[in-house]
This record gives structure tokens, C-alpha cells and sequence, in this order.
């Protein structure tokens, strides 16, 4: 448990140990702007123990260069090398835009998913991206007159192999994950109606390339491609309704909760491990009540194949972690208190 007053630096811990993990922070898309002001450049480092191997990790970021990632003192060409390597999972309030936020953000949540639990998915969705990327690359030439639109070809049957793979692993992982949200709800409180609607089944080559082809002169006019998985919706329900517009708070909160904890067990399903959970400042935004069905909850999955969750909590209340039964007797617990630092 790290514990202090706000702005004493707990939130940049974990943040550290997830772009250490992970290769970027839950905060923020630009490591750039994780940089101190009136420094140029930061270094962190860390070291991971998993079932007796160890990995030294370093992340180096710079205003003008950006970021380099070390694994055991080799420089690596990006973050695919290290993704899977040492899992995390974050429950913050950082992370409520994926049940508040656009399309994009439920997407990235499953893609990261996925991607730590599943190499072949990691690769597929990587592979797709690049070629999207030269698609609308040659989208924005042949709309500007600088190329014809025979060279897109090329491009859409190479999006279209590439899309449909990922469509496929997708609609398998996601039916997986549904699982793992139903046994959360059912270990919680049988009587939440929360559920996810997707694809039952991926769409077929066929029907997919048909539909690149339908888009090409709304594509052209956008200067984008606007079909496939990179377009994807997942919705979450509540009760019959859609929670990201017809949500109250806390039926938001709650299932946050439990998406990130059926996120763990899945994690753990597919690698065999649980991940470490990080807890930001999280009792903080529930009430009692909650916050004692939800450690009850972490410590059913404890117990169930008798392996320890790693947990890392911040908090400004250690009086408030303490009575929610998270640090009970019995288990192996650290406290550390972070004091804000006064610039002289």
C-alpha cells in the first residue's frame, strides 16, 4: 500500500510500473508529456520476478527523441517485445472512459487485452494496423490526384486478409471474456443485469470485401477507410439499457469493477498467471458496502486456485483500506507513505 496526501507522487508509481509492463502509460498516449516540467527527458526502471525468471525493464523517455525501451540491457525495436512479458491490471478512475468514453476506448481496452494473452492476436491486430495505415495513406493521394485508384487494390485485398483474421480471433476472445463477466456477476451479485453485445460471428471475406469496396467513395471523400475492425462497437448493458448514455454513476463504477477483475481472471485463463492489480485511489470512490463485496471478491479468486494476487493500492485514507478487509491478517503487506516534496 503507498499512501500519502494528493500530489505526493502515488499515481506516478503505478504509472511506472504499467509503462514498464506495458510500454506506456494508462494516462496518457504521449510519453512526451509524462516528461517533468523543466526536464528534458526521464528514466525509469524495474525489476520482474515471475515463476523464477526475472526481467530488468528500462524506459527511457526524450523530448526530442521520444521513447527507448530496454529488456535485460537490449534495446528493443518497440513495445510488441515486451507485451505479455509482466501483466497488469489497472482499476482507477483514469479508467472510467471505458464505459463513459467513445468506441475507440472499448476497443483499446479489448485490443490490450487480448494482445498481452494471445501473440498470434498481438501480431494480427499489428499487421492490420500497418495496412491500414497505407490505405488511408494512398486514400489521401488518389483524393489529391497524385495516384489512381488501381493502386488501391493492393491495399484493400491485403486490409481485407488482414481485417479478417482479426475479426475472427476478436469474436472468439470477446465470447471468452463474456464468460469471465457472467462468473464476475455471479460472484458478486447474481441480480446485475450487465452484459456485452458484439458480433456472434465475425463477417464473412466475402461480405467484408464487399463492403470496402461500397465505402470507396465515401473512403475517397474522407481520405480515410471507413469498414472494418478498426471501426468496431462493443456495447455494455445495464440493465436493458445503454450504459455509456443512460448509466448513473454508480452503475459505471460497478462495472468498471467488474470488467477489470473478469479481466484478470482472463489474463490468468490464457497465461497461467494472474497479473498485478493496481489499485488507484479506488476505495476512495466507493462506498463501504462496495468496497468490502469487491476485496471479498478479490479474495475468493485468491483462494480458489490458492495463488496470491499481487495488489499495489494508493490511497490518501489508510484508515479507509485498512477497514475494507484488503490488508487482512495473514497476508504478506508493505506500506509505504510518499510526502510531497517542496521545490526551494
Amino acid at each position: 500500500m503507498i499512501w500519502g496526501e494528493n500530489g505526493s507522487g502515488k499515481t506516478a508509481v503505478l504509472e511506472a510500473i504499467h509503462t514498464l509492463s506495458f510500454g506506456k502509460s494508462f494516462r496518457t498516449h504521449k510519453p512526451r508529456s509524462m516528461i517533468r516540467n523543466g526536464d528534458s527527458s526521464f528514466v525509469v526502471k524495474g525489476m520482474f520476478s515471475l515463476q523464477g525468471s526475472r526481467d530488468e525493464i528500462a524506459a527511457q523517455v526524450n523530448k526530442h527523441s521520444g521513447q527507448q525501451l530496454k529488456l535485460n540491457g537490449k534495446s528493443l525495436s518497440g513495445r510488441t517485445e515486451i507485451i505479455g512479458r509482466n501483466n497488469v491490471v489497472v482499476l482507477s478512475p483514469e479508467e472510467q472512459p471505458i464505459t463513459k468514453g467513445p468506441p475507440v476506448e472499448r476497443r483499446q481496452f479489448f485490443d490490450k487485452m487480448f494482445s498481452v494473452s494471445n501473440r498470434d492476436y498481438v501480431k494480427t491486430l499489428k499487421k492490420y494496423s500497418r495496412v491500414l495505415k497505407q490505405r488511408n495513406a494512398a486514400l489521401l493521394l488518389v483524393k489529391e490526384n497524385k495516384s489512381t485508384v488501381a493502386v488501391l487494390k493492393h491495399w484493400d485485398e491485403q486490409l481485407v486478409d488482414a481485417g479478417a483474421k482479426l475479426w475472427l480471433m476478436r469474436v472468439d476472445l470477446i465470447t471468452q471474456f463474456k464468460n469471465n463477466v457472467e462468473s464476475m456477476i455471479q460472484r458478486y451479485d447474481s441480480s446485475i443485469r450487465f452484459k456485452m453485445v458484439y458480433f456472434d460471428e465475425a463477417p464473412r471475406e466475402e461480405t467484408y470485401r464487399k463492403q470496402v469496396r461500397d465505402a470507396l467513395n465515401t473512403d475517397l471523400a474522407l481520405g480515410r477507410t471507413t469498414v472494418g475492425p478498426h471501426r468496431d462497437e462493443m456495447l455494455f448493458i445495464w440493465d436493458k439499457r445503454d450504459l455509456r448514455n443512460f448509466g448513473s454513476q454508480g452503475e459505471h463504477k460497478l462495472a468498471l469493477v467488474l470488467l477489470k477483475l473478469a479481466e484478470m481472471c482472463f489474463i490468468r485463463d490464457n497465461t497461467g498467471s494472474y497479473p498485478i492489480l493496481l489499485l488507484d485511489d479506488i476505495f476512495s470512490k466507493l462506498d463501504f458496502e462496495r468496497s468490502q463485496k469487491i476485496v471479498s471478491l478479490l479474495q475468493s479468486l485468491e483462494n480458489k486456485p490458492g495463488e496470491p494476487v499481487q495488489t499495489i493500492v494508493t490511497t490518501t485514507d489508510i484508515l479507509n483500506v485498512e477497514s475494507s478487509g484488503l490488508m487482512a491478517t495473514g497476508k504478506e503487506t508493505k506500506t509505504y507513505r510518499l510526502e510531497r516534496r517542496c521545490n526551494t
